[in-house]
């Protein structure tokens, strides 16, 4: 078990929930490459990781920024292939935003965390990274069912329009992938020119949805507040989950609606039966609170670890 499962289970007398993620990237072929190990490493300390990941997050000590050792980051699934492990210390002595210390045997941003950023997960915090991020990201669904190497595939995917930051696959509470991902590209102007598209990419020759991610959480707004669709009632973490589509329409409607998006390749197994409506939990922009998985682009992936709860999913979740 992680340790952020241990804790859940004694401070809410539970244990962790179901995990149904199927990433695996045990089977990538072993390399060497500098450029790929420096990318996956400075991923993991990024801002569009480390604030929410828990795990990362407590070793570092936020904006302490204590290094982390070179054989705790190279126990991670992702990072296994890289071979031998002193290609991993010399491809980090290139990097512009990390540096290794204590005789190589460890690794540190060069720039740390704001003073606003303990060692300790802070949902408040998480939401001024997010809220950074929102203006060049995007939300995309239409992914269908989830396979060893989706990650992997949905990372090459988008790989052409980048560079992104982060591809995070959105799951519904037992990690189950929802088909659908927040896509944070490097600028706003990526991101721009990736939606002003004007023949938008297919998956695996279907089109999808593709939209800014914040006109995804203002659609969810209005959706909430107009009864259509209900919120979770999250975790008591600050972080609602978006889980059924509870409609007003009569239940044929409903049923319709989810064989029709289960043809085009959108997967929703939670979809549920309307229920009374309940009142929509929004950040200081008005803008909903969306479960999304913490499956960032190139994210950090372990045997033991699993991630808390991050942006909506439970973002940072580690698989």
């Amino acid at each position: 078990k992680s340790a952020s499962e241990q804790n859940e289970k004694q401070e809410h007398g539970r244990g962790p929930r179901r995990n149904n993620a199927k990433f695996d990237p045990s089977n990538e072929k072993e390399t060497d490459d500098p450029v790929e190990i420096r990318k996956q490493v400075e991923f993991y300390f990024s801002d569009s990781n480390l604030p929410m990941d828990k795990f990362l997050l407590s070793k570092v000590g936020g904006s302490l920024n204590r290094p982390v050792p070179l054989d705790l980051l190279h126990s991670f699934k992702r990072m296994r292939r890289f071979q031998p492990f002193s290609a991993i210390v010399d491809a980090l002595k290139a990097s512009e935003i990390l540096e290794l210390v204590e005789n190589d045997s460890a690794v540190r941003r060069k720039t740390p965390l704001p003073e606003t950023v303990s060692e300790t997960h802070d949902p408040s915090v998480v939401k001024v990274f997010e809220d950074q991020a929102m203006i060049r990201s995007v939300y995309a669904k239409g992914f269908g069912e989830e396979g060893p190497t989706t990650q992997l595939e949905i990372e090459a995917f988008f790989a052409p329009f980048g560079p992104v930051n982060a591809i995070r696959l959105r799951r519904a509470h037992d990690k189950t992938f929802k088909g659908s991902v927040f896509v944070e590209f490097v600028s706003e102007e990526k991101q721009k020119a990736f939606l002003a598209l004007e023949n938008k990419p297919q998956w695996n020759g279907q089109p999808l949805i593709i939209k800014s991610k914040k006109e995804y959480c203002d659609e969810k707004v209005r959706e909430i507040e107009a009864g259509r669709i209900k919120p979770s009632n999250g975790r008591g973490r600050g972080r609602g989950n978006f889980r059924g589509r509870g409609r007003q329409n009569n239940n044929r409607d409903w049923r319709e609606r989810r064989a029709e998006d289960q043809k085009r390749g959108f997967n929703n197994k939670k979809e549920e039966e309307p229920k009374e409506r309940r009142e929509v939990q929004k950040d200081s922009r008005g803008v909903p609170v969306i479960q999304t998985t913490d499956n960032a682009s190139q994210k950090r992936a372990r045997d033991d670890e699993s991630n808390g709860d991050h942006p909506a999913k439970k973002i940072d979740t580690k698989e």
